[in-house]
Formats: structure tokens, C-alpha cells, sequence
């Protein structure tokens, strides 16, 4: 029997990633500077510090796999949900690793999210180097100092997710992903979560809704939403968007 896949649309949330205390993500030190920091964050070829949509994409699909007990150990090894049933959300939204039971293209992409620099601040005026170190249970003293850059707190990434309209029940998969970005306001984003790093909120969040006709040459179809700092808003918004 044959199954046709149809885009309807085009659902894009864009926004702003703001980080409430500082942020790292690891880069790669190409050269290691005297009192420099040995664990800087990513950058691109060009300098410019980012957010990468893998990362965020990863970490919104672990934490909704937690939530439901999709996420499993096998052999000491963590196992992200690769059911393939085809009423899995996550494998839905996020596509199957291997399956021969869902055929259809994955729903979500995130794209990298570059750190917002207002006129007049350079990359530099975003981030600080934080000394680190471990402590000596028994005799109370500091060890192995090291030093961690981040991105500090109050920064501003430039955020944007596209969702790939199917069907009409994938509105749903959309509500999952807004979901996900709640659980992780909650959680943290990068590395040292535990030590205070890494937490966000998504704000200034717009939702575009451009069907098909959009891109046959019909601009008027586009609907566009206005902005809005809260997520369950934001899925209010999506229930109106007729498909």
C-alpha cells in the first residue's frame, strides 16, 4: 500500500535564548595561552560563539525521553528511545535511529542558536573565564585548579526551530517540543548543570505559520504571530493555527 507524504506547511518559533547564570558549552583550545582558560566554548570558524542546534536538539529530546521512560541503560551505556512504533512522538518528532516501522521524514529542525551582540559589544564583552578546582575531602584543600570559560549570564542567543507540517494530529508534535523547552528551563543546557551552570529561559518567542501556498508564490497565506515571553503562550498559539 502506498503512503504519500504531503508538506502542508511550515511551522517556525523564533526567540531568544537568555541565559540566567553562566554558560558553557566546549569548544576546542587550538592553542593553550599562560593563564588563559583550557576549556573555552565553541566557536565557529569566524570567532562567533554559538549554541549548537544539535546540542539543544539532543537535550530536549533526553529530557521528554526521561519523562516518559524512554530513555534506558543497556550494558552501562545510555540507549536514546529507538522504538520506531509509529505513535511514538519522540521518534516522530525527532526520527527514529533505525526502524523499519516509520518511513516518514523526522518533523523538527533547530537551528544553531549565535550569541546577540548589540551595537557597540563585542564577543568578548559575553564571556568570563571561572577559575575551578577540587576539593581534598580529607585534608580540605583545593586541587587540580582549572579554568572554565562561559558565557555569562544575561546573554542573548538568537533562537529558531522549523517544524515540517504532515498532518493535522503533528500539531501535537509541536506541543511535545514546547514541551521539551519547559522541562529544560527547568534542567540546564551544556556542561556543570550540577554546579550551578547552564540555566535558560526562551523569550521574545514569535510563531510563523507558512502554508504551502507561501512558497508556490502565495505571501499573503503567511500567518505570523505576535511575540510572546511565555511557553504555555506559546502552545496557545499554536492551537489557533489552522492547518
Amino acid at each position: 500500500m502506498e503512503n504519500k507524504i504531503t508538506l502542508k506547511g511550515k511551522i517556525i518559533i523564533k526567540g531568544k535564548i537568555k541565559t540566567k547564570t553562566g554558560l558553557h558549552i566546549g569548544g576546542t583550545a587550538e592553542t593553550l595561552k599562560i593563564g588563559g582558560s583550557d576549556n573555552p566554548v565553541i566557536r565557529d570558524k569566524n570567532g562567533r560563539v554559538f549554541i549548537p542546534g544539535s546540542s539543544l536538539k539532543g537535550k530536549i529530546r533526553s529530557l521528554l525521553e526521561i519523562k516518559d521512560g524512554k530513555y534506558k541503560y543497556n550494558n552501562g551505556e545510555a540507549q536514546p528511545c529507538n522504538c520506531g512504533e509509529k505513535d511514538c512522538y519522540i521518534c516522530m518528532l525527532f526520527g527514529p535511529h533505525k526502524s523499519d516501522n516509520i518511513k516518514e521524514p523526522s518533523r523538527v529542525i533547530v537551528r544553531d542558536a549565535y550569541l546577540d551582540l548589540p551595537d557597540g559589544k563585542t564577543v568578548y564583552d559575553h564571556l568570563e573565564t571561572k577559575p575551578e578546582n577540587v576539593i581534598d575531602r580529607v585534608k580540605g584543600t583545593a586541587q587540580h585548579p582549572r579554568f572554565i570559560e562561559r558565557v555569562v549570564a544575561g546573554s542573548e542567543f538568537n533562537y529558531e526551530v522549523v517544524f515540517n507540517i504532515y498532518k493535522e494530529k503533528d500539531k501535537e508534535l509541536i506541543k511535545k517540543f514546547i514541551e521539551g523547552m519547559k522541562l529544560l528551563e527547568d534542567d540546564y543546557l551544556g556542561g556543570s548543570g550540577s554546579r550551578g551552570y547552564g540555566k535558560i529561559k526562551f523569550e521574545k518567542l514569535k510563531a510563523i505559520y507558512k502554508p504551502k501556498e507561501y512558497y508556490e508564490g502565495d505571501m499573503d497565506k503567511m500567518v505570523e504571530k505576535p511575540e510572546i515571553d511565555d511557553l504555555d503562550e506559546l502552545i496557545k498559539l499554536i492551537n489557533e493555527i489552522n492547518f
